[in-house]
């Protein structure tokens, strides 16, 4: 009887030292297994600043944009501020009066026969959508890019220091604007004019105007790594206001503005 409980206690110790092992090696194999890596959160938000040159003028503007990566496109705020030019602008500057002069005070580059400066303020939404490729670092994606919103456009008079006749034969230099109508002649009588003055003359005469933009074209997109980018957009825009606005004197001002422009901006990717 002894020697046959002996056996049955070296066989329970056999088994709880088999048990112990195994369960040792499953821990092992449990630890050894490689955990699984969390896939990145795609990125989702961006926005951009950048310079704009026109056909017409020019403009600095921005973009908060908000992506769509199952349907490959972008829908974006959009605001730019901007100044409208006519073809016939012409920068000049009366080197006469300076060498007849020069005691004086040197007169500032003006433009012959414009009567107003034109600023806008547009805001609207468009989207991006994606032609080829796929936002990635150091990859270049070509998209389709169409916008709309309102324009507030802001018609500033604009000034020229001008050599005015007074009684007994003298002349004073005066700063005038065409919309005064008394010295209107002066304004566009080359021998009158001086030059231009500061940006700040005028701006308590500012008008509004408002009007409508829209805009299409393809924007290149350059990713040199996750979390920013460079873009180029090339297209055509257009501009229509209530009114005729008047840049120039003398000759033909229109109410709608068409133009083509290419722009330049640098911006920065995040998830939400």
């Amino acid at each position: 009887m002894q020697r046959f409980l002996s056996i049955i206690f070296s066989v329970l110790i056999i088994c709880s030292g088999a048990d112990a092992i195994a369960q040792t090696i499953g821990v092992t194999k449990f630890k050894a297994r490689p955990e699984k890596r969390k896939r990145p959160e795609p990125i989702t938000e961006e926005i951009a600043f950048g310079f704009r040159l026109n056909t017409d003028g020019w403009s600095i503007n921005a973009e908060r944009g908000f992506i769509d990566n199952y349907e490959k496109k972008t829908g974006f705020l959009w605001m730019d501020l901007s100044e409208k030019k006519h073809p016939k602008e012409d920068k000049q500057l009366n080197e006469t009066y300076a060498a007849i002069f020069p005691d004086q005070v040197a007169p500032l580059p003006f433009k012959y026969g414009k009567i107003n400066n034109f600023y806008q303020l547009k805001i609207g939404y468009g989207q991006k959508r994606a032609l080829t490729g796929k936002q990635d670092k150091k990859n270049v994606v070509v998209h389709w890019t169409y916008a709309a919103g309102v324009s507030l456009g802001f018609l500033k008079p604009y000034y020229l220091e001008l050599l005015i006749p007074e009684d007994n034969n003298l002349y004073t230099r005066q700063f005038a604007s065409y919309n005064e109508p008394e010295k209107q002649f002066y304004f566009l009588d080359e021998f009158s004019i001086i030059g231009g003055t500061f940006f700040t003359k005028g701006i308590g005469e500012v008008k509004f105007r408002p009007g409508i933009a829209a805009r299409s074209g393809f924007y290149f997109d350059y990713a040199p790594n996750e979390k920013s980018f460079l873009g180029i957009e090339i297209g055509a825009s257009v501009e229509a206001y209530a009114q005729r606005i008047p840049i120039m004197a003398n000759t033909s001002n229109s109410a709608t503005f068409v133009n083509l422009y290419m722009d330049v901006r640098y911006g920065k990717r995040w998830n939400k």
